[in-house]
């Protein structure tokens, strides 16, 4: 990594070095250190406890055998094991972090989708912890995934280096980007996509009864290659014990003609997905940022 290609060289050593003791830590110690970030985090009833009740709240999906303050706890217990676990991920050695795979299941359906030979995309929401996928595919195949640079610019030449720690390739969200995902699945390869952020055009679409601004990037990957999709979720286990990366089939609506219908497959999936345990998902995205002229504002 080349620090002086950044606007503030001391800014990126500084936040580099961090990421560095933090990386070297073991699993248990990583997750027993979030554990007790998410819970300040909800105790000092952060941005991310308000939005994360805001949204558990939205779409129905507070637990009836726990107190709400309890399932919100536990959901910013896990986003702060994710932020620990992460530097790990990004700058670890490939035969350590591999070793907190203990699981892997479908993979049978991923090798079919791909010996069809006209792509496979990974449908892969914000769930447990999504960038252990990067290691998963690093031992397997070339995979590429869009990258969203962040805003803060001494942050980019970190982000731009360690994402690209096991080989698979980061493409900008750009019309650049978004040309190599379509050359990466007429040659064949898996691109991932995670399709759960608000992006910059789409339709609103339904997501657990709340309508949703969803992109309409995968419906048109799949439409003009033909490839396949697969789902994917990170679980995160219980007791440091590892996570199990699952695959699954989507929606079969995913593949439909009309846009719309397969844009609703899509947040069914995901939905899928989010329920194998609703603890693990990103709550505290503003996912209802925009929404249809003539309603109230979630936030």
């Amino acid at each position: 990594m080349n620090a002086q290609n950044s606007s503030n060289p001391v800014k990126v050593a500084m936040l580099y070095f961090l990421l560095q003791c933090l990386a070297r830590l073991p699993l248990g110690v990583s997750q027993w250190l979030g554990r007790r970030l998410g819970s300040g985090l909800f105790l000092l009833r952060t941005r991310a406890a308000t939005v994360t009740e805001i949204n558990l709240d939205a779409c129905g999906m507070f637990p009836s055998a726990v107190k709400r303050d309890e399932f919100v706890k536990r959901r910013l217990q896990h986003m702060g094991q994710t932020v620990m676990e992460t530097p790990a991920i990004w700058l670890g050695s490939r035969p350590r972090i591999e070793r907190w795979i203990s699981d892997v299941t479908g993979v049978s359906l991923l090798d079919d989708a791909f010996a069809q030979g006209k792509g496979v995309i990974i449908l892969l929401p914000h769930f447990g912890n999504w960038e252990l996928l990067n290691v998963f595919f690093a031992g397997r195949q070339p995979m590429t995934a869009l990258y969203q640079p962040p805003e803060k610019a001494y942050l980019r030449p970190i982000m731009a280096a360690v994402r690209k720690n096991f080989g698979n390739d980061m493409v900008p969200t750009n019309r650049t980007g978004i040309a190599q995902l379509y050359r990466c699945l007429q040659e064949g390869q898996v691109v991932t996509i995670l399709p759960d952020q608000v992006p910059a055009s789409g339709d609103f679409i339904p997501f657990f009864g709340q309508p949703a601004f969803t992109d309409r990037l995968l419906t048109r990957l799949t439409q003009k290659t033909g490839a396949r999709v697969i789902t994917c979720v990170v679980i995160r286990q219980p007791a440091s014990q590892g996570f199990t990366i699952r695959f699954d089939l989507p929606d079969p609506d995913i593949y439909a003609k009309d846009p719309l219908q397969s844009m609703l497959a899509i947040n069914r999936s995901i939905e899928n997905c989010v329920r194998v345990d609703p603890a693990q998902y990103q709550w505290e995205y503003k996912r209802f940022r925009r929404y249809p002229e003539g309603t109230l504002p979630l936030y």
